[in-house]
């Protein structure tokens, strides 16, 4: 639907500019080659939205919620430095998430290997009166991916390529570049910047895929083991976790919830002692509803959610299904076992006339 209306009006807009220049494309081949790159142009457009779309709404709201500077900075503060505030969301810088390399696959042959990562920061480090330049990335997933491994050492490698040949175009452009320098463009004084990429894991199953390269080896020489290079993608499983570092941003409560989301008990104990849960902003809440299942409340005066009442309504909810479930399975196997009639197996179970008709409709 989407992409025949921009088709649709593509089409208008060609149409109009054709009736106005009163050339004809089949008359000209300096218009029909403006008109072709026109449609390149919209076809890739069509092509990065309909990628969007298909990711699904959860990976784009992990995508959305992530990368909030305050948030970002909040989780690699706790992921690498235990809660002390070091980086600084006022010091993260986007970096173009699209990484584009042409590789040599053999026989003379080259592919073009273009990925898009989900969310890619540098920053400023400051500590120990010294200054660390880093780039920190974070690749969402809802379910396991096997070969995560690959994919990271993928990343982290055009990532670094990307700040090689920056640092090469720049240095080319300004003759910076002699002797056997002027062949990679990269000086021996030049540096870049290290890489760090996090994987979060947000579904409910345990994360039972490998986490280092190693780990995806049927069998390894130990001749050779030291020579082979290694990957971890540094896995931050949610599911599989009950306690997490200090955040001084919603990330604790999230987190902690998330965590305990197959227990309805364990989840209903959780937000029953903790204040915090009575007041959570619409991003987190959104968070908490899509990947817990939470109802969102009305949202009070200032526009946050109780997800305390949220969570236990939940249970209680949770409960009162599991006891109708049980009834309606005793009705149904007094039913088959006895061979008794539906109205039979109520009176047994004295069950009330007035919820005959819902056990009825559920057997």
């Amino acid at each position: 639907m989407l992409r025949e209306l921009l088709e649709e009006r593509f089409l208008l807009i060609v149409s109009v500019e054709m009736a106005n220049s009163r050339i004809k494309i089949e008359q000209d081949i300096e218009q029909k080659t403006i008109v072709c790159s026109k449609l390149l142009c919209y076809n890739f457009s069509i092509s990065n939205i309909e990628r969007e779309i298909a990711m699904g709404s959860k990976d784009v709201q992990t995508k959305k919620y992530m990368r909030n500077p305050q948030i970002f900075a909040d989780f690699f503060n706790g992921y690498l430095y235990e809660g002390e505030e070091v980086i600084h969301w006022e010091n993260l810088e986007d970096v173009d998430s699209a990484g584009l390399a042409i590789v040599p696959v053999g026989n003379g042959k080259k592919r073009n290997l273009q990925k898009f990562r989900d969310i890619l920061k540098q920053s400023v480090i400051k500590r120990n009166d010294e200054a660390y330049y880093v780039i920190l990335g974070i690749e969402n997933q809802s379910d396991v991916h096997y070969a995560m491994p690959v994919r990271t050492m993928l990343y982290n490698a055009i990532t670094y390529l990307d700040q090689v040949e920056l640092i090469a175009s720049s240095n080319k452009a300004d003759g910076l570049c002699d002797g056997q320098e002027y062949l990679s463009g990269f000086r021996k004084c030049d540096t870049i910047k290290p890489v760090v990429t996090v994987t979060i894991y947000w579904g409910t199953k345990t994360w039972d895929g490998p986490t280092t390269l190693r780990q995806m080896f049927n069998e390894l020489d130990s001749k050779i083991e030291a020579f082979v290079d290694d990957c971890d993608i540094n896995l931050f499983s949610i599911i599989d976790m009950r306690e997490f570092p200090e955040y001084r941003t919603e990330l604790r409560e999230l987190f902690n919830l998330l965590s305990t989301r197959n227990d309805g008990d364990a989840m209903a104990e959780l937000v029953s002692k903790d204040d915090k849960f009575k007041s959570i902003s619409r991003d987190t809440a959104e968070m908490m509803r899509d990947f817990a299942n939470v109802k969102l409340p009305n949202k009070d005066k200032e526009g946050n959610y109780n997800m305390c009442k949220a969570v236990i309504d939940l249970t209680n909810k949770g409960r009162t299904e599991g006891h109708t479930e049980a009834i309606a399975f005793s009705i149904k196997s007094i039913m088959q076992s006895f061979n008794q009639s539906f109205e039979q197996a109520c009176a047994v179970l004295k069950i009330d006339a007035k919820d005959m008709e819902r056990y009825r409709k559920m057997i």
